[in-house]
C-alpha cells in the first residue's frame, strides 16, 4: 500500500515538473520535437530517480520498477499534458497532439486497474483423448492469488460450478499474504474448497509461487481435497481409469521426475494428466508425453498487445503457449490458464489485454480414421 502511495506522489511530481518545463520551452519558441523530447527526457530521468527511491524502500524487486513506471505513465503523463494544454495558450499543433494523446492514459489506466482485472471470462476447450468414451469435464481454477476471499473470488467459484465439472484442479497460487496472516485468513480458503467439494468430489491442488504444500494441506485438511506433492493419484471416473500427477514448485527435482515417470508409464491408466503451477513442467515429459498438462502461473502475461502478444510471461515455454489456452508442445497437449487473480506484492494491480478466466476442458473420445 505504501508503495502505491509513493508511486502516486512520484507521478504527480514528475507530471508537474515535466508540464511546467514544457510550457517554458514552448514559450521560448523551441520546435515541437525539441519540446516533446525534452519533456520526455525529464519524465524519464525523474522516473528513474524516484524508482531508485522506491527500491530503497522495498529492496531490489523488478515489480517495484514496473509499479512506479506504470503509475507515472498513467498519471504523470496526463498531468504534464494537461498543464501544457491549459498554460500554454499558443502551442505548435504537434505539441497539442502529443498532449491530447497523453490524456488518453487516464481512461486506459482506469480500465487496466479497475475493469479488466475483474472482467472474468470462461475459457472453454475440447480435447480428444484415446480411451475416453463418455465426456469428462475438468474445471480449472488457477492463480486465485488473493489476500482474502471476497465477492469476486466467490463469483469465480460460482461460475466454475455452474458448468458442472467432474474434476476441479487448482494449479497453484491459491493465496498470497504474509505468513503471520495465515491462521487468520486460511479458514476463508478452506470454505472455498468445501464449497467446491459440495458439488465436485474430485479436487486436486498443487503449490505455486505464493503458497506452499504445508499451507495447502492445512487449508484442505479434513475436506477430501488432495494436495499432490510430486505424487500420482489414480481413480475411476465414467468407466475409465485416470491418473493425475502433481508436481511441486521449488520441490525436489528428482522426486518430480520420478513422479512424471510413474504417471506416463502407468499402463493401467486410460488418461494421464500432469498438474503443475508452471507450464515449464513440460520438461518433465521429455521422455514420454502425457494426455494433458494443466498449468497456470503466467496470467497470460497479464499484459498483452495485439499482434505482439505478452511481452513478459516469466516462463520458458513459447509465448503463444504461455499466453493461455490449449496448445500442443513436444507431443503433449498443454492448457495454460490466464488465472483468476493477478500478481500482488509490489506489482501494479492491473491487466491489459488478458482478461482473467476460469477454464473448462472437456475430454472427449478421439475420432477414428
Amino acid at each position: 500500500m505504501f508503495l502505491n502511495y509513493y508511486s502516486i506522489v512520484a507521478a504527480v511530481v514528475v507530471g508537474i515538473v515535466s508540464g511546467i518545463l514544457g510550457v517554458k520551452w514552448i514559450r521560448t519558441g523551441l520546435r515541437s520535437g525539441q519540446v516533446v523530447a525534452r519533456a520526455v527526457t525529464v519524465g524519464f530521468v525523474g522516473t528513474v530517480i524516484l524508482s531508485g527511491g522506491a527500491l530503497f524502500i522495498t529492496g531490489l524487486d523488478g515489480f517495484t520498477l514496473v509499479h512506479v513506471t506504470y503509475v507515472v505513465g498513467a498519471m504523470g503523463a496526463p498531468i504534464a499534458g494537461g498543464i501544457a494544454l491549459l498554460a500554454a495558450r499558443t502551442r505548435p499543433q504537434a505539441v497539442t497532439a502529443v498532449c491530447v494523446i497523453a490524456l488518453v492514459a487516464i481512461p486506459v489506466g482506469v480500465y487496466a486497474t479497475y475493469v479488466e482485472p475483474f472482467w472474468l471470462r470462461v475459457d472453454t476447450a475440447e480435447l480428444a483423448v484415446d480411451g475416453v468414451d463418455e465426456r469428462i469435464r475438468i474445471g480449472v481454477l488457477a492463480d486465485l492469488q488473493t489476500t482474502a476471499v471476497g465477492n469476486y473470488e466467490n463469483e469465480a467459484v460460482d461460475r466454475l460450478l455452474g458448468f458442472a465439472p467432474d474434476i476441479v484442479v487448482m494449479p497453484g497460487d491459491l493465496y498470497q499474504f504474509d505468513d503471520d496472516l495465515f491462521d487468520e485468513r486460511a479458514p476463508q480458503f478452506t470454505q472455498v474448497i468445501r464449497r467446491i467439494l459440495d458439488d465436485v468430489p474430485l479436487v486436486f491442488l498443487v503449490s505455486g509461487n505464493t503458497d506452499t504444500v504445508a499451507g495447502l494441506r492445512q487449508i484442505t485438511a479434513g475436506t477430501g481435497a488432495r494436495v499432490l506433492d510430486n505424487e500420482v493419484d489414480t481413480f475411476e471416473l465414467n468407466g475409465i481409469t485416470l491418473s493425475i500427477g502433481g508436481t511441486t514448485l521449488f520441490g525436489d527435482e528428482a522426486s518430480a521426475r520420478r513422479m512424471a515417470e510413474r504417471l506416463t508409464g502407468d499402463e493401467h491408466a486410460d488418461v494421464r494428466i500432469l498438474l503443475a503451477h508452471k507450464p515449464d513442467a513440460i520438461e518433465l515429459l521429455h521422455a514420454r508425453p502425457a494426455d494433458l498438462l494443466i498449468a497456470g502461473h503466467t496470467h497470460g502475461g497479464q499484459v498483452s498487445f495485439p499482434l505482439i502478444g505478452p511481452p513478459l510471461t516469466l516462463s520458458s515455454v513459447p509465448r503463444h503457449v504461455a499466453a493461455g489456452g490449449l496448445h500442443e508442445l513436444d507431443g503433449t497437449p498443454i492448457y495454460v490458464s490466464t488465472g483468476v487473480g493477478r500478481e500482488r506484492g509490489n506489482a501494479p494491480q492491473l491487466r491489459i489485454g488478458v482478461r482473467p478466466s476460469i477454464g473448462i476442458i472437456d475430454l472427449v473420445g478421439a475420432v477414428g480414421p
